[in-house]
């Protein structure tokens, strides 16, 4: 694999070809690219460790040549590509500019899980089960895994739209991070648009090329998603009678944090001194009132911020570009360093609700659906057969169990992605079996496990299905297929069944 394709397919060539001084390219090849990349390019900002990030420390790279040249000596880089860059300290490489009114092109959305103690199959499964689409390229870190979700098209910031280019990904993201994390252990606290890890010729697990998605078509997926978990279509940062953010519970617990300490990505110490300061400024306070709090904060510090960092972080959080604090950034905070015991305040007039199903005539198609997921939870386990996660008889009488007409249960049936369903014979004979996608995920898992133990790789895998149950075999293709190439190219890679 050539990892500069790679960077190339991520940053979808919006940085230079050649260097613009000290190239090695020829003088032909780099007067062609010259001409060919009149319009404006952007730059990525790169960093050779995470203790140098930590410390705001890297350099800015405008070249896909020097990316190619530094990669296997640089951990983090921006995927995403900022219009230009500085430096506030030259000598000691203190990069600025890495801020979101900065960014010229949102290139891919990129999902942290911060653990090896999960399956990489699972999270294609809870892709598929949400209905997210799969990812680009996957990245082994230390402590992990990162999965890149590439644009077919950039996503362009311009300030006459007021940035509104980044409120809608910053949406989407959460929404994939809140989807998905009730499948796999999403790490829900980091800058969507900050530093990753950047591909090098060791860490690239999977590269799929053909595999990008549409801002269009996550647009509308979050639109269902939230539909779906009864978000309302706007929000207000507060209304009036919710309580200022100075005063919740959380402040309090995140002040009287004294081992907050350098490093820890979006939950590190300028992070939470940030957070803090964005919430006085949200809740009214002056400057001066904010300073005198948060600079005894940082003095109680066991490892304190020097003085010019503390007052650069003030004068940020003061800049009028936050309204407040996200709960997404707080909640990253209390769960890296308090004993995650507090409940954030959820604030009232957050969202717009429908009316009570008690109060309606009708019921609406999601409740329906609902109302049949309930039931087979109660009813098919994942934890024995094949054969128990599925309930099977007439739809008659499936209806019936279920409390609602037939006209009703076919409808719900035909139109949701979220139960399976499976019809044999004909006439009179006719039965119908329907499984939850969550619980059949649950036993595929599962059953994978006890297969993986004994070196079965995934070709058997399908197979093995068709002997553990041929009546349901069938049932089982359509999800298999989506992950052929994923884990056809990981088994060769790491010559080895799919061990994660």
């Amino acid at each position: 694999m050539d990892v500069s394709n790679v960077i190339e397919f991520v940053t979808r060539k919006s940085l230079k070809t050649y260097k613009t001084k000290g190239s090695r390219a020829s003088l032909p090849k780099q007067h062609a690219a010259y001409k060919r990349e009149s319009n404006k390019k952007g730059v990525v900002f790169v960093s050779p460790s995470k203790e140098k990030l930590s410390q705001g420390k890297g350099h800015i790279v405008t070249s896909y040549e020097t990316l190619q040249e530094q990669c296997d000596h640089l951990t983090h880089w921006t995927p995403n590509t900022f219009l230009g860059g500085t430096y506030i300290d030259f000598k000691k490489r203190i990069l600025q500019g890495h801020t979101k009114e900065n960014l010229k092109q949102i290139n891919t959305f990129v999902i942290d899980v911060d653990t090896k103690n999960t399956d990489l199959f699972a999270f294609f499964l809870a892709c598929e089960e949400e209905g997210v689409p799969a990812p680009s390229i996957i990245l082994e870190t230390p402590r992990g895994y990162q999965f890149y979700f590439v644009l077919e098209a950039p996503m362009f910031l311009t300030k006459e739209s007021n940035y509104q280019v980044l409120k809608v990904a910053h949406r989407i993201v959460a929404n994939i991070k809140e989807a998905l994390a009730s499948h796999v252990p999403v790490d829900q606290g980091c800058n969507p648009f900050g530093f990753y890890r950047i591909p090098n010729n060791e860490n690239v697990l999977y590269f799929n090329d053909q595999q990008t998605v549409s801002a269009a078509a996550l647009i509308e997926w979050s639109k269902a998603y939230e539909r779906r978990k009864r978000k309302g279509a706007f929000h207000v940062v507060y209304a009036p009678n919710q309580e200022s953010q100075i005063h919740q519970e959380w402040y309090r617990a995140i002040l009287n944090s004294t081992h907050i300490h350098e490093g820890n990505y979006m939950s590190s110490r300028n992070n939470a001194l940030l957070t803090l300061a964005i919430a006085n400024y949200g809740s009214g306070r002056t400057y001066e009132e904010a300073f005198n709090e948060l600079d005894q904060f940082n003095s109680n510090l066991e490892n304190p911020m020097s003085q010019s960092e503390f007052k650069r972080t003030m004068k940020s959080a003061y800049s009028g570009r936050y309204k407040g604090a996200k709960t997404e950034y707080i909640q990253g905070l209390l769960d890296q360093w308090t004993d995650q015991s507090i409940n954030l305040a959820a604030g009232k007039g957050w969202y717009k609700f429908k009316k009570a199903r008690k109060d309606r005539e009708r019921s609406h198609y999601e409740e329906w659906e609902q109302d049949i997921l309930d039931y087979l939870k109660t009813h098919t386990s994942s934890e024995k057969e094949l054969t128990d996660v599925f309930i099977c008889d007439s739809q008659a009488k499936l209806a019936e169990q279920l409390g609602m007409a037939v006209s009703t249960l076919k409808e719900v049936l035909k139109r949701s992605a979220k139960i399976i369903k499976v019809v044999k014979g004909k006439g009179r004979g006719q039965q119908t079996y329907i499984a939850s996608r969550e619980i059949l995920f649950k036993c595929f898992l599962q059953l994978r496990k006890k297969l993986i133990r004994h070196g079965v790789t995934w070709k058997s895998m399908y197979q093995a299905f068709l002997f553990e149950d041929q009546s349901l075999g069938h049932v089982f293709e359509g999800f298999f297929l989506p992950f052929e190439q994923w884990a056809t190219h990981y088994e060769l890679r790491c010559r080895t069944p799919m061990l994660c």
